[in-house]
């Protein structure tokens, strides 16, 4: 087993591993951020939709009591109009000519309440007019978003599957125990386990090597790892060639 051959696996299949890392955590947490972004601006215009509908539930019930308080006033004052008449003396007239005037009052104030009512439901009808169009506007992009986004994801697993294709067949033929020692760094290291030596310097943490450690690794000899993130080096333009 030349040890420069596995690397140069191991190399190839981490290319594989980090593109199979940025396709996963796309329809895992990219894609569903997506949507559930598109989500929230869909149910927050549904919601303010729902609140000028109870506002106008509510309004609208209130305009019946108005309106059940002035017909009561006003019949009240039928009565009390019709009972002068009857009376005898100008003091018992003066005191009912007195409450037909306290239930007119309460007639003008019952109309004005009602005029206010009135105004306010044509006002909540009219936002809520605008809110429907905007709601539906919203709904029909976020639905046809979320099929897009669908796609994309059905696009991005055939691709995962591909590269898992071509993993598979690249692991066949790397040394069992290596395989093992990388795939074990790959988890412990977040999805990095091989990185290159950059000018002198670890490519994934910046560790300054010594001219040392990086004729250790040319001897590929056994894996060199960093002494800082744990990672197994490689120098490019050795596996390149």
């Amino acid at each position: 087993m030349l040890l420069k051959e596995e690397l140069s696996k191991l190399v190839q299949l981490q290319k594989i591993d980090s593109q199979l890392k940025k396709l996963k955590d796309d329809i895992e947490i990219n894609k569903p951020a997506q949507i559930e972004h598109l989500k929230k601006d869909f149910e927050e215009i549904k919601s303010q939709f729902g609140i000028s509908e109870a506002k106008l539930k509510e309004s609208t019930l209130k305009k019946k009591d108005n309106e059940l308080t002035l017909a009561s006033k006003e019949a009240s004052l039928l009565k009390t109009q019709s009972q002068l008449y009857q009376l005898k003396t100008n003091k018992e007239y003066q005191a009912k000519l007195n409450e037909i005037a306290s239930i007119k009052s309460d007639i003008s104030v019952a109309e004005e309440e009602l005029l206010i009512k009135l105004e306010e439901i044509d006002d909540i009808k009219s936002k809520a007019e605008v809110e429907k169009i905007k709601l539906s506007e919203k709904e029909k992009t976020f639905r046809e978003e979320e099929i897009k986004i669908q796609d994309q994801i059905k696009i991005i697993e055939a691709e995962i599957g591909k590269f898992k294709t071509n993993r598979d067949f690249i692991k066949e033929n790397i040394d069992k125990k290596i395989l093992a020692n990388y795939e074990n760094m790959l988890e412990i290291r977040h999805g990095l386990a091989v990185v290159p030596v950059v000018n002198y310097n670890c490519g994934a943490c910046y560790l300054k090597l010594t001219h040392q450690k990086i004729n250790e690794i040319k001897m590929y000899e056994h894996l060199v790892l960093c002494d800082s993130c744990v990672r197994i080096f490689y120098i490019p333009e050795d596996i390149d060639k």
